[in-house]
């Protein structure tokens, strides 16, 4: 597909050492007003904005490949704390395979897998949630029976700021275009960790083009021959003259998925059966005790 691209300026390079410490962001139409919460699978990253603009980027570990996290459009449907993890009938089984005791409630404390609490998105059916961990070590990553697990800390700060109604997309994107403040587009892929059929592909190179002409700017085309064979998530300058070049401030996504209306990859069939908690959800005062720790 890239002979299309053949006429590019050809360059060599991945982006510099500590580049991936600037996170690219997903191409998703976030709302002007309230908040918006943007989940990205492959990125394994959440991102909160604000009145439209981004406030906080958050590590987190999304289901594996066999209990998938679903893709699609959300809202925050409730808040829980101290939650009790109720173990859902396969993880029962998944436990008693790996010769360990089989538990069907797990009390709140240090060793339960929610953590200090549990931000339920979707039909309380679906068991989706955003909620801490026992096992820190495991976020960022691709380990969950298909809830979004995030650093205890995050987790509470998260609590302490959405509320019921707040809207989240969960998004599959492995293809990620920015530019930086300076005017430069970066180009971001990752691992196809589901191995779906990637809709984006086939716009990418003609999405190029239209960007060289319109800014007048020659991209190097061997620096995405480069990105997509190593799918290392790390930005790569197409238009900067040198190989190894700084972002310029933050990254802003390129619309260019967000108009397509493309299709989305089907996740695994069946309700996520991960950690669910039906319990009551906290009071306005609540989530601010529960923010402030």
């Amino acid at each position: 597909m890239w002979k299309r691209l053949s006429w590019l300026m050809l360059g060599w390079g991945l982006a510099a050492p500590g580049l991936a410490e600037v996170m690219p962001v997903p191409d998703v139409t976030v709302g002007p007003a309230g908040r918006h919460l943007v989940l990205n699978l492959p990125q394994a990253r959440l991102f909160l904005y604000q009145d439209g603009k981004l406030a906080r980027i958050f590590p987190v570990a999304v289901g594996k490949m066999l209990t998938q996290t679903p893709i699609g459009s959300f809202d925050i449907t409730g808040i829980y704390k101290a939650p009790a993890w109720h173990v859902p009938k396969s993880i029962q089984d998944e436990m008693k395979r790996n010769g360990k005791p089989v538990q069907t409630v797990v009390p709140p404390g240090p060793d339960n897998p929610l953590g200090p609490v549990f931000v339920r998105f979707g039909e309380s059916k679906l068991g989706l949630g955003f909620h801490g961990t026992n096992a820190p070590a495991s976020v960022p990553g691709f380990r969950s029976h298909g809830c979004v697990r995030m650093k205890n800390n995050d987790a509470l700060e998260l609590a302490g700021t959405v509320s019921r109604g707040d809207a989240v997309t969960v998004a599959y994107q492995t293809i990620l275009l920015n530019e930086d403040q300076n005017g430069d587009l970066w180009l971001t892929i990752y691992r196809n960790h589901y191995k779906q059929d990637d809709p984006s592909m086939p716009y990418l190179a003609q999405t190029l083009l239209d960007w060289q002409r319109q800014h007048r700017i020659a991209l190097y085309g061997k620096r995405v021959d480069d990105a997509l064979k190593s799918r290392n998530g790390k930005p790569v300058c197409l238009s900067c003259k040198k190989a190894v070049a700084g972002i310029n401030g933050e990254l802003t996504a390129v619309p260019w998925l967000s108009h397509l209306n493309l299709p989305q990859p089907l996740p695994a069939s069946g309700p996520v059966e991960d950690e669910r908690q039906p319990g009551p959800p906290l009071s306005q005062r609540g989530r601010a005790g529960v923010k402030a720790g």
